[in-house]
C-alpha cells in the first residue's frame, strides 16, 4: 500500500440517480445530495417511465437547483443503459452512481473528492457503507464491505488490490464509489449484458488498472426492501448462473486478477446470494422451508443432498437458519475467516464513529 499524495486540485463531479418507481425513497435519496456539505457539480437523475409519482418528486427538487437536471425515458430501459447515458453526457472529472432507494452521508462528496483530488491517477475512490431497511434503520447496524480492504483509509495500488482480493471480495459498494470519467471510459463504460453485476465488475477492473482510493468510514446508506435491483438478480438462480458464466468467461481472457479470481468469484457470489435468501423473514412453515432450501441449493448449483440437509436445517427455525448459514460458509468458503475475526475491533470502530442513519 501506498499513502504517497500529490497537491491537491479542485476535481469536479457528476452524481447520477437511475430511478424506476422509487418515488418514496426519492425525497431521502435526493434529500441527500442536496444536503452534501461539498455539492456535486452536477446531479443527472434519470427516470426509467417511472409509473408511480417519481416525475413530481423530482421536479420539486429540480426546480430550484440549475445544476440539476431530470432526463426522462418514454419506454424502460433499465438501469446499466442509464448508467452509460449518463456517463456520455457528463463532463465532470470524475462521476457516481446513487440509487433511487439509498442515501448519502453529508460528508460524502467532500472526504471522497478530497481523495479524488490527492490521488487523480486512482480509478476509483470507495468507502463503507450502513445496511438500512425499507423504513430506515436496522435493528442492528450491519457494515459493508463484509472484509475490509485495508483497516484504515489508503490508496491501493493495483498489486495492494490483487492481494486483497485473494482474502475477500465485495470491496465496492455502488453507492459509495465515484470513478473517474475517462478511465470509466477507457474499459468501454459498463457492461450491459452483466446486468446488476455490471458495476461491481467494472470496479474491480477499474482498481486493477488504475488502483483505487478506500475511506475506511460509513458514508452511505444501502437500503434493502426485497426490491432492489441487484437482489432481484443476484438471488435468482438461472440469472445468477448466467451473469457468472458470463464473469467467469471475461476473467479468464483477462490476465488483471490473481490466479482462480474466477472460481473464487463465483463461491463468493453464490455465498452472497444465499446468504441474502437466508435472511429473508418467511412464515415458520414446512411448505417455507422447503422452498427456501431448495432456492439456496439451486444458487448453489447443489444437488438433491444439498435440498434436504438445508430443508431439514431450516426446520428448526431461527437456530435452523444460523446453522444453513454456517453450512453455506463451509460449503462456499468466501472469504479468509481469520482475517475476517482480525478485523472485528475496526469494524466496529468504523460504525460507532458514525451515528446511525437518521433521513433528511
Amino acid at each position: 500500500m501506498t499513502t504517497t499524495t500529490r497537491p491537491a486540485t479542485l476535481p469536479t463531479v457528476t452524481l447520477v440517480v437511475p430511478n424506476f418507481n422509487h418515488a418514496r425513497y426519492l425525497p431521502e435519496s435526493l434529500g441527500s445530495i442536496a444536503s452534501q456539505t461539498r455539492a456535486p457539480d452536477r446531479v443527472l437523475i434519470i427516470d426509467d417511465c417511472s409509473t408511480d409519482d417519481s416525475i413530481a418528486v423530482i421536479s420539486r427538487f429540480v426546480a430550484d437547483r440549475p445544476s440539476w437536471r431530470l432526463i426522462r425515458h418514454e419506454t424502460n430501459q433499465g438501469v446499466v443503459r442509464g448508467q452509460n447515458e449518463a456517463l456520455a453526457i457528463a463532463d465532470t472529472e470524475w462521476i457516481g452512481f446513487l440509487g433511487a432507494d439509498d442515501a448519502l452521508h453529508p460528508t460524502y462528496l467532500e472526504k471522497a473528492m478530497a481523495q479524488a483530488a490527492s490521488h487523480p491517477e486512482a480509478g476509483l475512490v470507495f468507502a463503507c457503507c450502513e445496511i438500512i431497511g425499507p423504513r430506515g434503520p436496522s435493528a442492528r447496524r450491519m457494515l459493508r464491505p463484509i472484509m475490509l480492504p485495508a483497516l484504515a483509509s489508503t490508496m491501493l495500488a493495483p498489486a495492494d488490490l490483487r492481494q486483497a482480493l485473494r482474502f475477500g471480495d465485495n470491496y465496492f459498494s455502488g453507492t459509495t464509489s465515484l470513478y473517474r470519467r475517462t478511465a470509466l471510459q477507457a474499459l468501454g463504460g459498463f457492461d450491459v449484458k452483466l446486468g446488476s453485476f455490471s458495476d461491481a465488475f467494472l470496479a474491480r477492473r477499474l482498481a486493477l488498472t488504475y488502483g483505487c482510493c478506500f475511506i475506511a468510514e460509513a458514508l452511505g446508506y444501502w437500503r434493502i426492501h426485497g426490491q432492489n435491483y441487484s437482489t432481484a438478480t443476484a438471488t435468482d438462480p438461472a440469472s445468477l448462473n448466467a451473469k457468472l458464466a458470463d464473469i467467469g468467461a471475461l476473467i479468464a481472457q483477462s490476465k488483471l486478477f490473481p490466479e482462480g479470481y474466477g472460481d473464487l468469484f463465483a463461491r463468493r457470489n453464490r455465498f452472497g446470494a444465499a446468504r441474502m435468501v437466508l435472511g429473508g423473514e418467511t412464515m415458520p412453515s414446512a411448505k417455507a422451508a422447503r422452498v427456501k432450501a431448495a432456492r439456496v441449493s439451486a444458487l448453489l448449483d447443489g444437488n438433491a443432498l444439498d435440498t434436504h440437509l438445508l430443508r431439514v436445517m431450516l426446520s428448526f427455525g431461527a437456530v435452523g437458519r444460523l446453522a444453513a448459514l454456517a453450512w453455506v460458509t463451509l460449503r462456499t468458503r468466501p472469504m479468509s475467516l481469520t482475517r475476517l475475526l482480525a478485523q472485528t475491533a475496526a469494524r466496529r470502530a468504523i460504525l460507532s464513529a458514525t451515528p446511525g442513519y437518521r433521513a433528511p
